[in-house]
């Protein structure tokens, strides 16, 4: 297995765990504790955290580039402000 490969598979439990620790917020509230004793907001902030490393560790390995990640997460953006609300005024 390539670094490149074990880097993806990681990303990929990665997610999964972040789409756990997301469900669990939505569930309980960002504030609640769990049974391992922080928040559900820390146990996010972790899962989502180690999402990161494995998004830089990408780029460290030259999957893609800053740049490129950049271009993406503005395209991201411009469908957002068409699609939902979230950059509406409150």
């Amino acid at each position: 297995m390539s670094k490149v490969e074990e880097i993806l598979d990681i990303l990929q439990e990665e997610c999964g765990e972040v789409v756990v620790a997301v469900s669990k917020v939505r569930r309980f509230g960002m504030d609640n504790r769990y049974k391992g004793g922080g928040s559900q907001r820390e146990h996010l902030t972790q899962e989502v955290g180690d999402v990161m490393l494995m998004v830089k560790l990408l780029i460290d390995n030259g999957v893609f580039t800053d740049e490129e990640l950049h271009d993406a997460m503005l395209r991201k953006e411009e469908k957002l402000k068409i699609w939902s609300k979230i950059y509406e005024q409150d």
